[in-house]
């Protein structure tokens, strides 16, 4: 299910930026594909900010174990679009889509499913949710869709609550992982560690990969 502990993350601006930052990770065995639509959270990303579907970027993503962070208001249709364009995992927020709704996604689909909440939203309203999840995204920052900001040192209650209450369920953590942070939350034998802006704004995004793989492992 799962390829490797650390995953880079990008938010492209446009199809060619998707290129150009997913050529910038050749050979890593999975990318973390945020896509805010501006409504969900005050910015946002390709494809939302175009008339571009999915599809089009297949060629690119083909090589790449792909998972995608549906940060959008409608992350049913969003969902359907990025399976077709080959998306191995999604990850949906409990803000955007009922529990009915997302249970029905999970028992219908054959995708690898992740649950995420706000650090704001009540953890026992994520908790109904996660019965139904392959893993649990644990958001690292209070404000969601963009990269750079600080930790946010809730989710680290968060992390606690979830091994309190589901001891099997599969943790990972968005947002503001790097240097700084990594060593503490990788002494909580989390499973994956999504990295944004220690990787792709490091002059060699492979060397940066690398060593964040050894602090993780």
């Amino acid at each position: 299910m799962f390829t490797s502990p650390i995953i880079p993350a990008i938010i492209p601006s446009t199809l060619s930026d998707l290129r150009q930052l997913v050529s910038r990770l050749a050979g890593l065995p999975e990318i973390h594909l945020d896509v805010v639509d501006g409504i969900f959270v005050p910015f946002i990303s390709w494809p939302y900010n175009s008339q571009e579907l999915p599809m089009v970027a297949k060629e690119s993503l083909d090589v790449f174990s792909l998972e995608v962070d549906l940060m959008v208001s409608k992350p049913l249709p969003a969902a359907r679009d990025w399976i077709e364009a080959g998306a191995d995992q999604l990850v949906f927020h409990v803000e955007t889509i009922s529990l009915a709704s997302f249970k029905d996604f999970t028992d219908n689909t054959n995708m690898t499913v992740g649950i995420s909440s706000n650090n704001d939203t009540d953890f026992n309203i994520l908790k109904e949710y996660l019965p139904y999840a392959d893993y649990v995204q644990v958001m690292g920052i209070g404000a969601i869709g963009t990269q750079g900001q600080p930790f946010d040192v809730r989710a680290l209650d968060r992390i606690v609550m979830i091994r309190e209450n589901f001891p099997d369920l599969a943790i990972s953590i968005d947002g503001s992982v790097n240097a700084e942070t990594l060593p503490t939350l990788a002494s909580l034998k989390l499973n994956r560690y999504i990295v944004g802006s220690a990787i792709m704004k490091h002059d060699d995004p492979i060397l940066a990969y690398k060593k964040f793989t050894t602090m993780a492992t």
